[in-house]
């Protein structure tokens, strides 16, 4: 059975090798090797597993030691195949440069496409670092393979404003809309003047900026002026095949009773007693950012495959739900391109939809509100359109039957109708006026 070291071990295990390196010093560097491998706590019951693989990894290369704490140098290719053909095993394994074979219920190529299990194929998802396990508690607790918990309380930084006084530590933000920017921090208090520090990078450092009577000080670019608790980051080079920076699979098994399930959370609550605004002092829940000198196919894809005996992957393809989720709009498209919202727009694919493209049935005073500026139609279609100034154009035009019952029914200017005598139309508010029909 495999076993696991607790994460507190190995914690320990890194910060005393880092506290002991530089009285150390040794030219030797197989002796720390050594002394890693004989530590107390890897000869403990349940150990033994992480002890292999640490002391397999790192007794042949070399260990140095460096402010920044403990690095481990190695060139030994062969992986470690000791847990490839377990699903999720209880484990912590390290082996630097992907070296730790694993395979992933989800994602695991265990033989054949006929089904057949064949260990040979195992070896196709590797590691540095894996932590696998499952849950041990019975909705007694939260359970988590990997918890990182931060705190920020520092980093903050505000849109420079003029004729403002500044004391020495305040840092200020410079954020243009073409993504250039640049964090200042004041290196000498006083009142700022009308000129704000340059929104750019400095050709060198240290850079300083005089305003007013404040001196500021060039600190950081604004995009990495910030916290995070978690940072993954994936430069795909020449040679490079198919990547994914970050993938989430979640696969309900046959049995499970539906209940809460959710592949990816994101969770923000703003109780700072200020809402967040627009350009300088944004908030957002999810943001994402594209560019570069080509272009990408689009920046998110919602994607269904349902399986044979099902029509449909899922009920909605996108969902906005709360009754006052969004105050300004549910959705604002603020690009240039071809088509605002395109319903099967992209010429990939054909669809057809069996109650409408769009369908509104809401409670709301208008249903379609039309209030740009348009050099062409307002409404366009095959057989029906609409200019700027509300003059309709229809291909044909299907009119209410029936005849008014005085010259002050009921109606709204523009209303006709017909008999087999009369044609009628409504020429102001609840007033009709006819004309006679004749055969010729």
């Amino acid at each position: 059975m495999i076993r696991f070291i607790p994460t507190i071990l190995v914690l320990q295990l890194i910060m005393t090798l880092s506290a002991n390196a530089f009285d150390q010093q040794q030219p030797d560097k197989s002796g720390v090797a050594a002394q890693l491998c004989s530590m107390p706590e890897m000869n403990k019951p349940g150990t033994g597993t992480l002890a292999a693989t640490l002391c397999a990894d790192i007794v042949p290369p070399i260990i140095s030691f460096m402010e920044s704490g403990l690095t481990v140098h190695s060139s030994r290719k062969k992986p470690d195949l000791s847990i490839s053909g377990i699903y999720n095993p209880a484990a912590i394994s390290f082996g630097l440069g992907n070296r730790i074979s694993f395979c992933p219920e989800l994602s695991c190529v265990r033989g054949p496409t006929n089904g057949s299990v064949v260990p040979s194929f195992f070896d196709h998802q590797r590691a540095s670092l894996l932590i696998s396990g499952s849950s041990q508690l019975d909705g007694v607790a939260q359970e988590q393979l990997l918890a990182i918990v931060g705190t920020v309380a520092t980093g903050r930084s505000t849109p420079w404003k003029p004729r403002y006084s500044y004391a020495i530590g305040d840092n200020i933000n410079r954020i243009e809309p073409n993504g250039t920017g640049a964090v200042y921090r004041a290196v000498k208090a006083g009142t700022s003047g009308t000129s704000a520090p340059p929104a750019v990078r400095p050709a060198s450092l240290p850079s300083t900026f005089a305003d007013g009577t404040v001196v500021w000080e060039w600190i950081n670019d604004p995009a990495i002026a910030v916290k995070a608790n978690f940072y993954n980051e994936q430069t795909v080079k020449t040679g490079a095949g198919s990547t994914w920076a970050q993938a989430h699979n979640v696969e309900l098994k046959p049995g499970v009773m539906p209940s809460f399930h959710v592949n990816t959370e994101l969770d923000f609550g703003n109780n700072s007693g200020t809402n967040c605004g627009f350009g300088n002092g944004d908030c957002f829940n999810l943001f994402m950012r594209s560019g570069g000198k080509n272009m990408l196919t689009g920046h998110i894809q919602v994607d269904g495959e349902p399986v044979s005996g099902n029509s449909y992957a899922a009920y909605f393809g996108i969902r906005i739900a709360g009754a006052k989720a969004s105050k300004i709009a549910d959705i604002i498209t603020e690009s240039s391109g071809a088509v605002g919202i395109g319903v099967c727009s992209s010429g990939v694919t054909t669809c057809s939809h069996s109650t409408a493209s769009i369908n509104d049935k809401s409670a709301s005073p208008v249903g379609l509100k039309l209030e740009g500026t348009y050099s062409g139609y307002a409404i366009q279609s095959p057989g029906f359109t609409v200019d700027p100034q509300g003059f309709a154009r229809v291909a044909g035009l299907n009119v209410g039957t029936g005849t008014p019952s005085s010259s002050r029914s009921p109606c709204n200017a523009g209303d006709l109708r017909f008999s087999g005598d009369y044609i009628y139309a409504c020429v102001a508010k609840n007033t009709w006026k006819r004309a006679a029909l004749a055969s010729w």
